[in-house]
């Protein structure tokens, strides 16, 4: 039987005779050239199988390639109706994704897709199609559901229900992402890392609906001290809610130059402080140990490291004689423009660092969206 060729976002599928998926790594065909080199060479989870790739030129010739995992099905986390997908406890529902390994060590661009689906029990959701549609001039069809019905309960007047049929049974928010996997650094190849990223928009409840507020996510990690954490986030200059907008209101009510995004972190004592602690007196830069920065200099002092995450990166080092290397020139405490204490002028997004905790519970927060009155954007990591 013929192989059926297909693709995917995140590189090459191939799907075989027995229905088994896998993706194609181009170098692999170099580094195990036969199969029975390929069959026995599992690595960091993968398992690679020796078939034909979806881009062959030749579809006689089978190279080593990577079995896709199995996909992940399974019911959605609770969620308090009309709480922005809050779960448990008041934390949001998220999936947490495992990003796959590519033994090629390239660049890979993918898409991610996210479909959200609201379902109803109002009707048999198997049974119920197009041809129950209840249309004038045709007799014989009785729709199970249709738009405000007015219900008998027994009194001398009908209760009508508040029911739009265009919103029962359908994907709301269908949307798409491009985005890229990158290689991983030599001496990060083989750590588990954890992601700390944030989520939301600018404006207050009701201009972000039906998105949520500024917000670190997760708000509660637990990890081992052998394990890693990539702190990293995205922001904008050009954020506008301005016409309608949108779902939500118009208006973007926040913090620093309209507009424009802006997180960094700074530690905290306690959830319910308000207040960043001295440097003198907090522990969570001289707990970490640098396994990769975004500007290639892991050799820096907590001080210069709290300095960057406080900044975002808009400061790397206190002195020049602490990074004394070109590349950091602009990059100066002692040198550069002062930064907004608002961080306008700081950067919006920010590739951060991979870290590595010593045991302990760190508290922080963002100083520029952390208000106290409606909103927090506070978070814990806890390191086992």
């Amino acid at each position: 039987m013929e192989n059926v060729l297909k693709s995917t976002g995140t590189g090459a599928v191939n799907t075989g005779p027995n229905g088994t998926t896998h993706r194609s790594v181009q170098p692999m065909g170099a580094k195990y050239t036969t199969a029975g080199q390929c069959n026995s060479q599992p690595e960091r989870g993968n398992r690679y199988v020796w078939a034909v790739p979806y881009d062959a030129t030749d579809v006689t010739k089978a190279e080593c390639l990577v079995q896709a995992p199995p996909l992940d099905c399974k019911q959605a986390d609770w969620s308090r109706s009309n709480h922005l997908g809050n779960g448990v406890n008041g934390e949001a529902n998220r999936y947490q994704w495992t990003l796959p390994f590519f033994p090629s060590n390239s660049d890979k661009r993918c898409v991610f897709r996210m479909r959200y689906n609201i379902s109803t029990d109002d009707y048999a959701p198997y049974s119920t199609d197009s041809t129950k549609n209840l249309n004038d001039g045709i007799e014989g069809i009785a729709s199970p559901i249709e738009d405000n019905p007015y219900v008998d309960v027994g009194g001398r007047s009908a209760l009508r229900l508040n029911i739009n049929t265009d919103q029962t049974g359908r994907i709301f928010q269908d949307r798409s992402h491009v985005f890229k996997l990158l290689s991983r650094p030599a001496e990060i190849k083989s750590d588990k890392i954890f992601n700390v990223n944030v989520r939301g928009k600018r404006g207050n409840i009701v201009q972000v609906y039906p998105a949520v507020e500024y917000d670190f996510i997760p708000n509660n990690l637990q990890m081992s001290a052998t394990d890693s954490v990539h702190i990293q986030w995205t922001g904008s200059n050009s954020h506008n809610n301005g016409g309608g907008g949108g779902d939500g209101q118009a208006g973007d009510e926040g913090q620093g130059q309209g507009g424009t995004d802006r997180s960094n972190i700074v530690q905290i004592a306690d959830l319910n402080d308000n207040f960043p602690m001295p440097f003198e007196r907090s522990n969570m830069w001289n707990n970490a140990n640098i396994r990769w920065i975004y500007h290639g200099k892991t050799d820096v002092s907590a001080e210069n490291l709290a300095v960057t995450m406080a900044s975002a990166g808009y400061y790397r080092c206190v002195k020049k004689s602490d990074c004394p290397e070109a590349e950091h020139n602009n990059y100066i405490v002692e040198t550069k423009t002062k930064m907004n204490n608002l961080l306008n002028n700081a950067p919006a997004s920010f590739q951060g660092a991979v870290l590595r905790f010593q045991r302990g519970t760190y508290h922080y927060m963002s100083t520029r969206n952390n208000n106290f009155s409606n909103r927090s954007q506070k978070s814990t990591i806890t390191v086992v």
